[in-house]
């Protein structure tokens, strides 16, 4: 059986989403969404990434409180500390990004993601293809 590694998570922003750029330049959008529990009491928080052009868009038009549909994958890294302790960071990759609340614009719904918008159908880009288990070290943070 194949692996499979997908999230998907609705929520609302906890904060603004903090923009960030890697050393080479690569744009990065880090917020904590924060999802109720359907069938317990309680909210869970959780760190979500996303990269390049999503990343952009999100920093662009999400604010805090706004609703979104998170499509993912979860990743967990290790780092040393500021002390030299080894830490451990689990979050979601994002690979789309959808706004549910109503643009206060046009009063629709608008995809923050790295698709193309073509008629009802979505296609993705190939920037979405792009593995960034190799820009984990660049984090700024």
């Amino acid at each position: 059986m194949a692996n499979l590694n997908r999230i998907i998570l609705v929520g609302r922003l906890t904060a603004d989403p903090e923009a960030r750029a890697t050393m080479d330049g690569i744009p990065m959008a880090k917020f904590r969404l924060a999802v109720d529990r359907q069938r317990q009491s309680g909210t869970d928080f959780i760190d979500v990434i996303a990269w390049r052009r999503a990343a952009e868009v999100c920093s662009d038009y999400l604010k805090k409180g706004s609703l979104v549909l998170v499509e993912g994958r979860i990743q967990i890294r290790s780092f040393e500390d500021q002390t030299g302790q080894r830490r451990w960071a689990t979050e979601v990759v994002a690979r789309n990004v959808q706004m549910l609340d109503k643009s206060p614009v046009s009063g629709r719904q608008s995809p923050v993601d790295n698709r193309q918008e073509t008629g009802d159908r979505r296609q993705e880009t190939d920037e979405e293809f792009v593995d960034d288990a190799d820009l984990e070290s660049d984090l700024p943070f």
